[in-house]
């Protein structure tokens, strides 16, 4: 059986982005922003909407 995908970290994500912007900071910048954009847009509207967890009223 084989293993489930591991989600890679912050840190490799940027160190990627970096690399595949040949060491630019502002075109990893976009790159990064794109990819964030992109994942939100990819989110259901119902789960954007989740706010902060609510107590129960005492």
């Amino acid at each position: 059986m084989p293993e489930p995908a591991t989600q890679p970290d912050a840190q490799a994500v940027a160190d990627k982005a970096l690399a595949d912007c040949e060491g630019s900071k502002d075109d990893a910048l976009l790159l990064l922003a794109h990819l964030l954009i992109n994942a939100c847009r990819g989110m259901c509207s119902g789960f954007q909407r989740i706010g902060a967890a609510r107590r129960p009223a005492s």
